[in-house]
């Protein structure tokens, strides 16, 4: 499935906006000419590292306050369950970049100040 080669240095990524597209989780809109459809995840990356983050989003969205806020956000704002998650999986993604390059434990209040 997801081997330590796949993701191996985080620090070759400048920018979490470029590991989520790494993973394929950045948003693309469906557009051509006049229309405009809803947008989707892009699934032109890593689909292995996709399939990893699934279940630890799942599981985020239950017990970690940042992700539970996305959570929460998005469904206030009516959005579908595959939405939701796959928002999980980006938040949960950059939370685990910004845990590795800061060095530092995650920290709730830092996250929700913002």
């Amino acid at each position: 499935m997801l081997s330590s080669k796949t993701l191996a240095d985080m620090s070759r990524f400048g920018s979490s906006k470029v590991l989520v597209a790494w993973a394929g989780l950045n948003p693309m809109p469906q557009e051509s000419g006049e229309y405009k459809g809803k947008s989707r995840i892009s699934k032109m990356g890593n689909s292995a590292m996709r399939k990893a983050l699934y279940m630890p989003a799942i599981v985020a969205m239950k017990w970690n306050s940042a992700v539970k806020a996305v959570k929460t956000r998005l469904e206030a704002g009516h959005k579908t369950g595959k939405v939701v998650v796959c928002a999980a999986m980006k938040k949960r993604l950059q939370l685990a970049n910004g845990e590795l390059k800061s060095g530092c434990p995650f920290n709730a209040e830092i996250c929700l100040a913002r």
